[in-house]
């Protein structure tokens, strides 16, 4: 961080509610993100109370850290470890809007789901206590799969109501291209197995991925004999490489009073993982009639 102007930083860090006239707590959701580049650089006149007349510097390259996390409408990014507390912009479209390259004017205070752009700067441990209203451009922004941010840059300008002065500033945000989103996939085998004895049932199959993932297998086994219906349950955990199929195998007595016989058997299988990058989960599924032999 590099700062500079006429006044220091003089609040403490944020405290952990919003007071009157006062400070706020900005804590980053579950789902922000650390970029793996990103610049905020704010500027100020002296009777602006956010700034308080002076300019400050932040950057990843300086060893700050940043958090960034919204949708494509609202974006936040936020620089969470100055000494007096967070710095966050807010910059979002009217409701229903991506955010898009060009300039947004008459934006206020409402960030979410408002028929106006939204701008919202706090820092220097400030909020505007009367709201605000304020102006920004974007040139430039690239999503990727579930709101992925790639690239951000945009001006900005705000200014609080029943205030004379305004703070200024720009923001960036870089990250990699976008990886493919995890794909994982399930088959059935068409054969297993029947301990006569207990009456469990056991069947396979295998599972694949398109990256590094530990995949879960759930589904049932059924089978109708004269008008009876036998059921077990299917179950399995596979850690599954790109490249290979990997294998699952479940097995299972019947978790109803009828019992499970040679013969086929249906067998549903839905394989599910979660893909960290984007914070999805992801799923596939498969069914067959599979024939039991004895075991």
């Amino acid at each position: 961080m590099r700062l500079s102007g006429k006044r220091s930083v003089l609040a403490p860090a944020l405290a952990l509610a919003v007071a009157a006239f006062g400070t706020v707590a900005v804590a980053a959701p579950a789902s922000a993100k650390a970029p793996q580049a990103a610049s905020l650089v704010v500027t100020g006149d002296a009777d602006d109370p956010i700034t308080q007349g002076q300019s400050v510097e932040f950057s990843t390259a300086s060893g700050d850290g940043f958090n960034v996390w919204g949708t494509t409408n609202h974006l936040t990014v936020q620089v969470f470890d100055p000494p007096a507390g967070p710095w966050t912009i807010e910059l979002s479209a009217p409701v229903g809007q991506p955010l898009a390259v060009g300039t947004y004017t008459g934006a206020t205070e409402n960030t979410y789901e408002s028929p106006l752009p939204g701008v919202a700067l706090t820092g220097n441990d400030q909020i505007c206590s009367f709201g605000q209203t304020g102006s920004f451009t974007v040139t430039d922004i690239s999503w990727g799969p579930y709101g992925y941010l790639e690239r951000f840059d945009a001006t900005f300008e705000q200014r609080c109501n029943y205030s004379t002065g305004s703070a200024r500033g720009e923001v960036h945000v870089a990250n990699p291209p976008a990886p493919p989103v995890l794909a994982v996939g399930v088959e059935v085998a068409t054969s297993g197995t029947i301990d006569t004895g207990t009456g469990e049932v056991t069947v396979h199959g295998t599972v694949t991925c398109t990256a590094p993932a530990t995949v879960y297998v759930e589904g049932g086994v059924t089978q109708t004999w004269h008008g009876q219906r036998a059921e077990g349950i299917v179950r399995a955990e596979v850690a599954c490489t790109p490249g290979a199929p990997g294998a699952w195998t479940s097995s299972t007595p019947p978790f109803t009073s009828v019992p499970f016989r040679r013969g086929a058997v249906t067998v549903s299988a839905n394989a599910s993982s979660y893909d960290t990058t984007y914070d999805v989960f992801v799923s596939d599924a498969d069914t067959a009639v599979v024939r039991l032999k004895k075991g």
